[in-house]
């Protein structure tokens, strides 16, 4: 009797547990349904507003290895790879008329036609045109409203009306391990989506580009994907896809994305002036050591941001800061490093207020200030600086450090020489000072334009240049010529 019943309450328990099983299996199944519909969800919401874009162009160059500047060119023989083409470089072709043309993604911000894509897709293009794929193709000429390189990052605009557009989300409340989906256009398979999760926030030193604050995601991205959303599954736009980790060129699970609040902050300042006007502290920092840290007297384990120079006249100068104080928290951020302080005020506008907190002689105080302005002279992709193979700044106390060249010194300074131009071929280099040119003194970006605008094409230029201390003459063909 007692073995019966021992039978029939192990039965009355195997049925049971075979009763939670089948209903957890059926909370499963719904729950695998509704994250399946999630995706769905997204994917019909966001299509519309993701673009092929399709550059041309009748330099005859690559689109991707037109300059020995430009940050991907070495990731084609390495690891990364920019990817608006085929594996190892840009997806190019060469049509009748003799135009390289290469490809990527972008994506529809407003109702009447801005868009937001990769600089290094636009990038030295004669033509872009935008396809979007609704019920039938339709294809735009795109103007160029303004890009921005630090960011890698371009906006474009095309006639139209209440079309299809994404928003953008707070990317600093994302959290690692949630689910993400890109959409792009890979070897121009329109309107792919692969879906992933985050795999990291705040990524930096990969020299992709100057500002690097990257998203990290596993989503599938490949080469065409460039320029494409990385959004949430509420459909909103969290990252910008810019770069791949990869020895072959495809997906290895290790993609990169622009984080959504630079992409915004640099999309309205574009939209607005055609360029990005960044915040502009006015300290050269340095990093803070635990030799330093003994040094200064301070708390071993202390971490912040030094301040080893203050400019004249900046925001920093006219709220008191002063060479050795140490940043420890800004904007209720602790402070770990001196590039983290660096990219941080790189993501703000100038006009921006903001408060820290800073160490000198040991006692914290607090610091209240207004950001001042970075807007700096500097000469753009197709001018006549352009022909002769590089890009000039004005001097400022940033590229001066960066440099090695004294703040006040007299004249350009070279940022990028371009790879087979006339500079190349004399071997200018970054840091190269333009002194004078035909026997002016070049004061500024606008006068070293306005000295090869009134040159004779015929006569050849020459240039007195300065690098790391010493002086040369230069004498070379007009751009023109």
């Amino acid at each position: 009797m007692k073995k019966m019943l021992f039978v029939g309450v192990a039965f009355i328990a195997a049925m049971n547990f075979v009763e939670a099983a089948v209903k957890d299996m059926g909370a499963c199944e719904q729950c695998g349904q509704s994250l399946s519909q999630a995706f769905v969800n997204v994917a019909k919401k966001c299509r519309p507003a993701v673009v092929h874009i399709r550059v041309e162009s009748g330099s005859g160059r690559s689109q991707a290895s037109s300059d020995s500047g430009n940050p991907f060119e070495q990731f084609q023989e390495g690891l990364f790879n920019n990817f608006f083409g085929v594996p190892g470089g840009a997806s190019r072709g060469q049509d009748q008329n003799s135009f390289q043309v290469s490809n990527g993604s972008g994506f529809i911000v407003s109702p009447d036609g801005y868009i937001i894509t990769n600089y290094h897709v636009i990038k030295d293009g004669s033509k872009i045109i935008v396809e979007k794929y609704d019920d039938i193709e339709k294809q735009y000429e795109a103007v160029l409203v303004g890009c921005d390189p630090n960011t890698d990052l371009a906006v474009l605009k095309i006639n139209g009306e209440n079309l299809a557009y994404l928003e953008f989300f707070d990317s600093d409340a994302i959290e690692v391990g949630q689910w993400t989906m890109a959409i792009g256009h890979p070897f121009k398979l329109r309107d792919s989506v692969s879906a992933g999760v985050i795999s990291a926030t705040h990524r930096g030193d990969l020299q992709i580009s100057q500002l690097e604050d990257f998203i990290q995601t596993d989503a599938a991205i490949n080469p065409g994907h460039s320029g494409g959303p990385l959004v949430d599954l509420t459909g909103k736009v969290i990252g910008v896809n810019t770069a791949i980790l990869s020895k072959t060129g495809g997906n290895i699970g290790v993609g990169f994305a622009v984080p959504s609040n630079i992409a915004s902050m640099v999309y309205l300042q574009i939209r607005d002036s055609g360029s990005v006007d960044r915040a502009f502290l006015g300290v050269q920092l340095q990093e803070l050591s635990e030799e330093l840290c003994a040094g200064f007297k301070l708390k071993k384990g202390t971490t912040g941001a030094l301040i080893a120079e203050v400019v004249p006249d900046s925001a920093a100068s006219l709220a008191g800061l002063q060479a050795g104080d140490v940043v420890v928290d800004f904007n209720g951020e602790l402070v770990k490093s001196a590039k983290q302080l660096y990219t941080t005020l790189a993501k703000l506008p100038s006009g921006a207020k903001c408060d820290m907190n800073i160490l000198r002689e040991g006692k914290q105080r607090k610091i209240q200030l207004v950001l001042g302005s970075k807007v700096k002279e500097i000469s753009k992709e197709g001018d006549i600086i352009h022909k002769l193979g590089v890009i000039v700044e004005q001097i400022t106390p940033e590229n001066a450090g960066k440099y090695g060249i004294k703040a006040d010194e007299k004249g350009v300074v070279v940022t990028k020489v371009l790879q087979g131009s006339t500079a190349a071929g004399l071997g200018w280099t970054p840091g190269s000072v333009i002194l004078v040119v035909n026997g002016q003194k070049m004061t500024s970006v606008e006068a070293f334009k306005k000295s090869l605008e009134t040159a004779n094409p015929k006569d050849r230029l020459v240039i007195l240049m300065h690098y790391h201390g010493r002086a040369a003459f230069h004498s070379i063909p007009h751009p023109n010529s």
